[in-house]
């Protein structure tokens, strides 16, 4: 009889472990669901907290040298931030805004003087015979997208108002909304969950910093070194070749292909001229600046960041890589200190520590 009970024990015991692995089978299977659904949403809340991430950084900084409180430091930061934003736009606005219109009219004909050229090449005849019009690679349809997306810049312009406006807010008191997730988490679990959101924000800050260093070596550097090789519109194409650097490894490369057809477009050596431009340019900015000016910043592997940027493309687009990179920044640091570190028992550097 004892037999029995124990034996009718252990298979409830069992059951109920069964029915507990399929409800989380379940939960997990729906939240993916809603999160393919959400994505975008997500991603756009992801971007606000990028965006206080570098608020906070300047009130920090202006704590460290001032005593103010936090309040203080706040508005001191986004008074810096909109002098700093204002000034580089009067600077240099009013060339850029000459130099872009012109660039985007030149792209296509660009373009269509390199078919022209490489057209008798081995191998590039048969490419260009799955298209009825080789100029349309880069030509009219690409640049009807443009102009549909210059149609939905109110559209744009929303979604980035609405980006600084959750940073805003989570900038203003990020305490009470790391509390509020913390206790999501169990007790015993919750200091150890705010030490690894404290280091995830810090990482984020740190890549943040790596990153703002890296835009403005690349754009300062191909614009000044267009300008010297007499490639037109310098100063717009070395705005492009900054901004695209904000994706590490996949956005230097993006950012060289207008800057080499406009060259190309003048002569081809200036083309050349160019590509060694951007070589001298990332090879200083990634053994040289980088490791002067950023020692402690956070970096992943190359082959990791390129594989995620993908996978962000696969998922959700331009959106999907641009975030990809500061993403699987926090997840790193969520894996290496929740799973390396409290599982396996490994002692580890964690990235941003």
């Amino acid at each position: 009889m004892a037999d029995k009970d124990s034996g009718t024990e252990t298979l409830s015991r069992y059951t109920r472990r069964v029915m507990i692995a399929i409800g989380l089978v379940a939960l997990v299977a729906v939240l993916l669901y809603f999160a393919s659904k959400l994505i975008h949403v997500l991603l756009m809340v992801f971007a606000g907290i990028l965006a206080a991430v570098a608020i906070d950084g300047v009130v920090r900084l202006c704590q460290r040298y001032l005593p103010i409180r936090r309040l203080w430091a706040l508005v001191l930061a986004l008074l810096l931030i909109f002098l700093a934003l204002g000034g580089l736009g009067a600077l240099v606005g009013p060339r850029l805004a000459e130099q872009l219109p012109q660039l985007v009219q030149q792209l296509p004909e660009a373009f269509r003087r390199l078919i022209e050229v490489t057209h008798d090449l081995p191998g590039v005849e048969a490419v260009l015979q799955e298209f009825d019009d080789p100029a349309s690679l880069l030509g009219q349809p690409v640049f009807d997208r443009v102009t549909s997306a210059f149609s939905t810049t109110f559209s744009a312009l929303t979604n980035f108002l609405l980006v600084l406006l959750i940073g805003f807010y989570l900038v203003l008191s990020p305490r009470e909304y790391m509390n509020r997730l913390v206790l999501l988490c169990p007790p015993a679990r919750r200091e150890r969950l705010r030490q690894v959101l404290s280091l995830q924000g810090r990482s984020l800050r740190l890549w943040l910093v790596s990153r703002l260093i890296s835009m403005l070596f690349v754009g300062v550097g191909v614009a000044l070194g267009l300008m010297l090789m007499g490639v037109p519109m310098a100063g717009a194409l070395g705005l492009i070749a900054g901004l695209l650097s904000f994706i590490p490894y996949l956005g230097p490369i993006l950012g060289a292909i207008p800057t080499i057809l406009i060259a190309f477009l003048e002569a081809p050596v200036l083309a050349l001229y160019a590509i060694g431009l951007y070589v001298i340019i990332e090879t200083l900015e990634s053994n040289i600046v980088m490791p002067l000016a950023a020692r402690e910043m956070v970096s992943l592997p190359p082959a990791f960041t390129v594989v995620v940027q993908l996978a962000g493309a696969a998922v959700a687009g331009v959106a999907g890589v641009m975030l990809a990179t500061p993403i699987a920044v926090a997840a790193v640091v969520a894996v290496q200190m929740l799973y390396i570190e409290d599982v396996l028992g490994d002692d580890i550097d964690v990235l941003g520590q």
